[in-house]
């Protein structure tokens, strides 16, 4: 049976996560072209359930008894959480057990609907996207469902504000030569004004993506709009963090190629995941990868390791 939580993984916006994924891959309402999960085979809007509550919540307790630093819980993984009817009963559920904050990581696309802004804004932190300025480049990024528009879009993220009292962190995707022109920074400016995010975190294309049209913006660039938001902006930083917990091999080994079926990692992901040593992680994943389980990849000369096909995750 597919199992449900992964990780802690090292995230760069929310320390050591623990990923709660709730979507059979790769079940989107978007088919973003920067998706480092790969390309969207099932594109819907209907919300509905994929997984049985109960069994999700105890996984999750289960992981928890295990120890190790999680700094969130976070729901997100190989699909559209909010794409799950039983988001909110979940949430609400893991929230009733532990104190360690709840993460919902969205594409934003469904807020529109009231029961999701109610079920997503039991989470203490909400992180949705915006990565268009207009209705052509959210097509070209996003590849959205065919119900959905921008406009649609703006209209939802608007509305969670209003309604919704904890903290938004809205991440905006950066695309040489597609969004990053000083134009589409005078218009992101004016969304964020009205979107009112506690935080504007910006990021680009550093793993593999989908699609190859999907190219990274250098640190300079990167620097420059950040200046030019303002100080609630920030760029996302490389993870740096320490993580004690060192299961044994057969957990070891789980742990990783359930990750890397939702994920790319680099040997350093891996090392910082599992708290192993450098030497003991590259071993593990040379063995994962004579055993085909594991795939190798590379991208602006950096390496990411990702799941075989047949293990859940094609790119």
């Amino acid at each position: 049976m597919e199992k449900s939580v992964f990780g802690p993984v090292p995230s760069r916006r929310l320390g050591f996560s623990l990923g709660v994924d709730l979507i059979p891959r790769k079940h989107c309402s978007f088919d973003c072209i920067y998706c480092q999960v790969g390309r969207t085979t099932h594109k819907e809007v209907e919300r509905r359930s994929f997984s049985d509550p109960y069994l999700v919540v105890k996984e999750v307790m289960a992981r928890l008894k295990e120890g190790g630093r999680i700094d969130f819980i976070s729901f997100s993984g190989s699909g559209e959480p909010t794409l799950s009817a039983d988001l909110g009963r979940i949430i609400g559920e893991v929230k009733g057990r532990t104190k360690i904050p709840v993460a919902v990581i969205t594409n934003g696309s469904l807020l529109f609907m009231e029961d999701v802004r109610k079920e997503v804004g039991l989470a203490d932190l909400v992180l949705p996207s915006l990565d268009a300025t207009g209705e052509g480049v959210f097509e070209l990024i996003n590849r959205p469902h065919h119900t959905l528009s921008f406009d649609l879009l703006v209209r939802g993220l608007k509305a969670f504000r209003k309604a919704y009292k904890g903290s938004i962190w809205l991440e905006i995707m950066l695309i040489n030569s597609i969004n990053d022109s000083m134009e589409h920074m005078r218009i992101f400016k004016e969304l964020i004004t009205g979107v009112a995010a506690d935080k504007v975190q910006l990021n680009t294309v550093t793993r593999p993506p989908v699609d190859s049209a999907a190219v990274g913006l250098d640190e300079g660039r990167l620097s420059s709009i950040t200046r030019f938001f303002g100080r609630k902006c920030e760029v996302i930083q490389a993870f740096a963090g320490k993580e004690a917990r060192r299961p044994d091999r057969r957990q070891w080994t789980a742990s990783v190629v359930e990750t890397l079926k939702r994920r790319f990692l680099s040997l350093d992901d891996v090392v910082l995941t599992t708290g192993v040593s450098r030497a003991a992680a590259k071993a593990g994943l040379d063995r994962l990868i004579r055993e085909g389980r594991i795939r190798l990849v590379e991208v602006n000369r950096e390496r990411f390791y990702t799941a075989r096909p047949d293990e859940g995750n094609s790119c």
